[in-house]
C-alpha cells in the first residue's frame, strides 16, 4: 500500500513538474533547504527509442544548477 502511495505521488509530482518545466518556482527539499530558480525538467531517452520523464529535475539558481531527485521533495510552488 506505501509504494502505491508512493507511486501516485511521485506521478503527481512529474505531473506538477511538466506544467512548470521553464518557470520560476520554489522547490522546497525534504532536509528543510529550499532552491528558488528556474526549473529544467524534460524528457530523457530510453531503450529502443522511446523517450520517459526521469525521476530528477535541474534547478537553476543565478547560474548554478542543482540536479533533485523527486523523492527529496517536499513541495513545489510556481516562484
Amino acid at each position: 500500500m506505501t509504494t502505491l502511495l508512493f507511486d501516485e505521488y511521485t506521478q503527481a509530482l512529474k505531473n506538477r513538474c511538466i506544467e512548470l518545466n521553464g518557470t520560476a518556482v520554489v522547490v522546497e527539499l525534504t532536509g528543510g533547504q529550499t532552491l528558488t530558480g528556474t526549473l529544467a525538467y524534460a524528457l530523457a531517452d530510453g531503450p529502443q527509442f522511446t523517450k520517459y520523464y526521469p525521476n530528477a529535475l535541474t534547478v537553476t539558481v543565478s547560474t548554478k544548477a542543482y540536479t533533485v531527485r523527486l523523492d527529496a521533495i517536499a513541495a513545489i510552488g510556481q516562484g
